[in-house]
């Protein structure tokens, strides 16, 4: 008799591993640089256009459908520009990881529909005013995003907070 303990079944070993949140959102700006972002009536902070990924699509097709959905504009995400990681807290029981993605600028005009039930609000905010609103884990990945919309590098960032 060996030993050396027995190795994992293929099944055990991935129910071993940890699991991920996965998100997307969309940094979209007006032509005065202000940042568009949205209010749940049920969380704390504003938030970027965007959401959870949904099984058999990628972050940049989230991006898209979430565009669409809560704003009802039609764009296809662009470059990716930055993705933050948040480890497990008491908010969240698994680490996220969220990823920014650029949907350029549109006209502070553009007609907003937002649909019932799952978004209260939308403004154009000025950075440092978006910047307050988001809270800390979303501010983290807007500075990040406009950072690499400056310089063209995705930014990697750690969270100390969740924010999904």
């Amino acid at each position: 008799m060996s030993d050396s303990p027995l190795l994992q079944t293929r099944e055990e070993w991935l129910a071993s591993l940890t699991r991920v949140y996965a998100a997307a959102g969309c940094l979209i700006t007006d032509p005065q640089g202000r940042v568009l972002i949205v209010k749940a009536g049920y969380r704390e902070h504003w938030q970027f256009v965007g959401g959870t990924v949904d099984p058999g699509e990628n972050p940049q097709q989230c991006a898209t459908r979430e565009l669409h959905e809560e704003t009802g504009i039609e764009k296809e995400a662009g470059e990716l520009l930055a993705v933050a990681w948040t480890n497990p807290s008491g908010e969240l029981d698994h680490p996220a990881c969220h990823f920014l993605f650029d949907l350029g600028t549109l006209p502070a005009d553009t007609p907003i529909t937002l649909p019932a039930g799952e978004l209260d609000d939308h403004r154009w905010a000025e950075v440092d005013e978006a910047l307050e609103l988001l809270g800390p884990a979303r501010s983290l990945r807007l500075s990040a995003g406009l950072a690499a919309r400056a310089d063209g590098r995705t930014r990697v960032v750690t969270s100390p907070v969740s924010g999904l």
